[in-house]
């Protein structure tokens, strides 16, 4: 399941047979591997988040992600949706503790202002906030705004996605917080029928964050990240340069669209690959 991201959904992150002649030291495999599973971690729980959004606002319940085929959230009997269509909000509610059949677990609740109704709505604009929201233990923060900019020159639909003062902390205080401007196209899936399980996104864009440890980064992404619904929203193609402040560069490619936690990490000429938790 995806709580997990994109971004994006940010933090920092990462198939190909591996050169049995390249040594890589354990310390920078442990470092590269922490930098794909912090990216991985924001990508999985900003599109957690999107996707159970659009489930409330439309459907005005949480439960099945992709339709009857998938059910990914399995909380239908113990979250509550409550939508106040005077104020355009929708709140999702987990009470204290809603475990899903992943037997990950969420508490508090996830605010949705929305201009208008629909997702797929030329202009339709969302922000979502945050309130005592956790995921198995993690404390979520900040604001996600989303714009559908409708059809773009290419024909897809796509959306201006703009987080801001995002912030992941673990039960040890240890954070990381980013923000970040990218653009989400739909290239694959049908607008009329919603079925995120259909749906493929292409996704393009920036990011710059810090951890608990006062280190700064900034993502490039350099060739847009592959996000199909038939994955859970994982990002299997794609590659994101990313420059930590102290620290060289990295360039981590997700690999040719295969739906799994393997990627590869390249710094100074050498490159090795690792999995995603």
């Amino acid at each position: 399941m995806m709580i997990t991201a994109v971004a994006m959904s940010l933090s920092f992150v990462m198939s190909c047979k591996k050169d049995d002649s390249t040594k890589i030291t354990s310390d920078n495999d442990e470092e590269a591997t922490t930098y794909a599973d912090r990216f991985q971690e924001a990508e999985g729980i900003s599109s957690d988040v999107d996707v159970m959004s659009d489930e409330a606002v439309e459907m005005g319940s949480v439960g099945l992600r992709g339709g009857s085929a998938s059910d990914d959230f399995g909380v239908l009997s113990c979250a509550t949706v409550t939508n106040d269509t005077v104020a355009q909000t929708t709140t999702i509610d987990f009470g204290t503790g809603c475990t899903g059949s992943h037997g990950h677990t969420r508490s508090g609740q996830i605010i949705i202002h929305h201009n208008g109704l629909h997702y797929f709505d030329t202009g339709y604009e969302r922000i979502v906030t945050f309130n005592n929201y956790y995921v198995d233990s993690r404390h979520v923060e900040g604001t996600r705004t989303i714009t559908n900019n409708g059809v773009n020159t290419g024909g897809h639909m796509n959306w201006t996605i703009n987080a801001q003062n995002m912030r992941i902390t673990k039960p040890n205080g240890n954070y990381h917080e980013w923000n970040s401007l990218r653009n989400r196209e739909m290239v694959a899936g049908d607008t009329a029928v919603f079925d995120p399980g259909t749906i493929t996104y292409s996704i393009t864009g920036n990011a710059s964050g810090v951890n608990s440890n006062g280190v700064t980064c900034t993502l490039s992404i350099t060739n847009p990240l592959i996000k199909p619904g038939s994955c859970f929203f994982r990002i299997v193609s794609g590659t994101i340069v990313i420059t930590p402040s102290n620290r060289p560069q990295l360039t981590v490619d997700y690999g040719a669209g295969t739906c799994d936690d393997i990627a590869t990490v390249t710094r100074n000429g050498v490159t090795h690959i690792i999995h995603i938790h």
